[in-house]
């Protein structure tokens, strides 16, 4: 059988979408290497990343494992895992015991199997510590808005941005309410609105809202919540 591109791609929730990473790695197959569309393989989660216990996951890991992968490709190293210690054990299963290649996009980053250089291996760890930190903090976020959104009352109507409808009718915090949290931080940086549209995904009109109701999402006292 020939080896083939193997893209892992993963979201936290069953809501979220995972096309947008499909996209992006298969572009980087197809166009930055060369690959035709019939020699990759999709591989995707919709769990949480602060584990490795993952369908998905598993099965690229016993694809690599049997010789049937060449390469790897993840748009970020948070897609792999969230774990330090999770993200170095399958760079080592990947890289160095079955001399598989790995491709990160957000950072630029090929490590080659044949080519060990320590600078990168070092540079993948101080990412994927990020991602972890990153992780702790979205679960403190998450806590203060569900706290939050509590202080606000039952919704009714279509959900904020970076919330949805619990079934007892009050906000809970999803995954883009930390995407909101990062807007909010890089506007105070100075960061202009087109600009974070165009990084983020998030249509402008939705960043105008978030930093107009920025209470929602920093953990301050919120107003009363009214009808969407």
């Amino acid at each position: 059988m020939t080896a083939t591109t193997a893209l892992y791609c993963r979201v936290s929730t069953t809501d979220q979408t995972l096309a947008r990473q499909r996209q992006r790695t298969s572009e980087y197959a197809t166009d930055a290497l060369g690959i035709e569309p019939a020699a990759i393989e999709v591989y995707s989660d919709k769990q949480t990343g602060t584990d490795t216990d993952r369908d998905g996951y598993r099965e690229l890991m016993e694809a690599v494992e049997a010789g049937d992968v060449e390469r790897v490709i993840a748009s970020e190293v948070s897609r792999i895992s969230r774990s330090v210690r999770d993200f170095a054990a399958t760079v080592d299963r990947i890289v160095d015991e079955n001399e598989v290649g790995l491709h990160i996009l957000d950072m630029g980053i090929d490590l080659d199997p044949d080519e060990r250089d320590p600078y990168t291996r070092a540079f993948l760890t101080v990412a994927a510590t990020f991602a972890e930190l990153e992780a702790e903090i979205k679960r403190d976020n998450i806590t203060e808005g569900i706290a939050a959104s509590r202080e606000q009352g039952k919704w009714h109507g279509r959900p904020p941005f970076g919330f949805d409808v619990g079934p007892e009718g009050y906000l809970t915090p999803n995954d883009d309410y930390e995407t909101a949290v990062v807007i909010l931080d890089e506007l105070d940086k100075g960061a202009s609105k087109r600009d974070l549209a165009r990084r983020t995904g998030v249509n402008r009109s939705t960043v105008q809202r978030i930093a107009n109701n920025r209470e929602r999402y920093v953990g301050e006292p919120p107003e009363p919540a009214t009808s969407a």
